[in-house]
């Protein structure tokens, strides 16, 4: 095509052709996000898409073979200790044809089942008048849980309802669906009202042992804060989890902020907070330790999505430094504790130095991320610093995860009450089950006590396995 001799014209012609490419690129992205959105669209209708890992995982993981290695070890159940009842089976012609059978052999075959049988028991309770305080004194036997008679005389047991809070709390089943249950595998009636009422009991005789727990997890070294949203009728809030090594506790409040974390261990708290980079966690004085199992997520996305070599090669080289760091934090026993704080220094040193370097870039979400570093630079390594102090926060997030199986199968509350109850029995159940003690029998001695007091976890019967 010949050049116009119109020097206005070429101009127009330039611009044109400029616009015509700039054209195709918004159309070939326009094609690029529509399939995108109509992914996106078909993976939220699979019931399993958060949990599914994506393309990309799939296609640079190694081939899983399916099934066990060859030659495990065996994965049997163990043969029981006590047998109730032997059941001679015993078999004389051949089934298919009639024939005599020879060679008898007698083999052994165990099984393991429930015996659903209920127990009424009749408590004859004695009375009498005294004189000196002027009222009538009811006698109370050790398996009694109440001190109602008459009309209200009739009381369901202590481990019915013990099992009914387990279900309900731990489980996520709902009322209803504990009363069907009752009713046809042991054939007791219990009105879901029933169970509602008796757990705001156990709620009143359980706060002091819910105390005794808050109590010591502010004693604890290091703690584990974590949170996730939760309705309280129609308002949002939030359920908030602080867990130790062996005590967790659980707090569902409307707010998001400091003065929860504040409320929950104390002003004096003295351990180590581990935290996943939430706002609300600055404002408190505590020594922080954050969770670099996030921020290793968060740089592997952004490596995902970048197509500038130097830039990827430069979230390599930070990868490196928080592994390598997370790799020698476990061999810590191996070093003298010279060295340690030495090469401890070293890592640090390494952090910085790389936080240096983004400076050289102008890419926004390297800078968002350099940005949120330096805000907590000396908190990312204080699992070198501190011994004892783990370099993630998945304790947190594994302590949650129950609750979001109830938020996700049975939605959250409609009442405060109805939170915060949830959120004490909770941390009474959770927490026995990290001391390898039985729920059920903190449960038969809170029942069994008119006003009990707080009964620590160890001292109750180690569950056996």
């Amino acid at each position: 095509m010949a050049s116009p001799a119109c020097a206005q014209c070429a101009l127009y012609l330039k611009q044109i052709a400029e616009l015509q490419v700039a054209n195709e690129q918004l159309r070939a992205e326009r094609d690029f996000f529509k399939k995108q959105c109509a992914a996106q669209e078909r993976d939220n209708k699979r019931s399993a898409h958060p949990f599914r890992r994506s393309d990309e995982q799939l296609k640079g993981a190694p081939h899983k073979p399916s099934g066990r290695a060859d030659n495990h070890a065996p994965a049997n159940r163990p043969d029981p200790t006590t047998i109730d009842q032997v059941i001679p089976v015993a078999i004389a012609t051949c089934p298919d044809c009639g024939n005599v059978l020879t060679d008898k052999q007698t083999h052994t075959q165990y099984q393991t089942d429930i015996v659903l049988t209920t127990v009424t028991r009749q408590f004859d309770v004695e009375s009498g008048y005294c004189a000196c305080c002027d009222c009538r004194r009811h006698a109370r036997h050790e398996l009694q849980t109440s001190d109602a008679l008459g009309a209200a005389g009739n009381q369901i047991g202590p481990v019915v309802l013990t099992m009914a809070a387990e279900m309900k709390h731990d489980l996520g089943v709902s009322y209803d669906n504990i009363s069907k249950f009752l009713q046809t595998y042991f054939g007791i009636k219990v009105n879901p009202s029933t169970i509602l009422q008796a757990e705001d009991r156990l709620l009143d005789k359980a706060q002091p042992t819910f105390n005794l727990l808050l109590e010591a997890l502010r004693e604890c070294k290091v703690v584990h804060a974590d949170e996730t949203g939760w309705r309280i009728g129609r308002v949002n809030s939030w359920l908030w989890v602080f867990s130790s090594a062996n005590v967790t506790i659980y707090a569902i409040r409307y707010s998001r902020g400091g003065d929860v974390p504040e409320e929950i261990l104390g002003a004096a708290f003295d351990g180590v907070l581990i935290v996943d980079g939430l706002n609300s966690y600055d404002v408190l004085e505590y020594t922080k330790g954050q969770c670099n199992a996030h921020l290793l997520r968060r740089v592997k996305d952004m490596m995902s999505k970048t197509k500038d070599a130097e830039m990827l090669q430069h979230l390599t080289d930070l990868l490196t430094i928080v592994k390598d760091a997370m790799a020698f934090a476990e061999r810590r026993e191996e070093y003298s504790e010279a060295y340690f704080k030495q090469k401890a220094r070293v890592y640090q040193l390494q952090l910085e130095g790389w936080l240096a370097c983004c400076e050289n870039y102008e890419d926004d979400e390297l800078r968002k991320l350099a940005k949120h570093m330096n805000k907590h630079l000396l908190e990312w390594f204080t699992f070198l610093r501190v011994a004892g102090v783990p370099p993630t926060n998945n304790h947190a997030e594994r302590q949650l995860r129950p609750s979001v199986v109830v938020r996700k199968t049975n939605g959250c509350h409609k009442t405060l009450a109805g939170a915060l109850k949830h959120a004490v029995l909770m941390s009474l159940i959770v927490s026995c089950e990290q001391q390898n003690r039985s729920f059920l029998e903190l449960a038969l001695q809170l029942w069994r006590e008119r006003e009990p007091e707080a009964i620590p976890l160890t001292s109750l019967p180690a569950e056996t396995v």
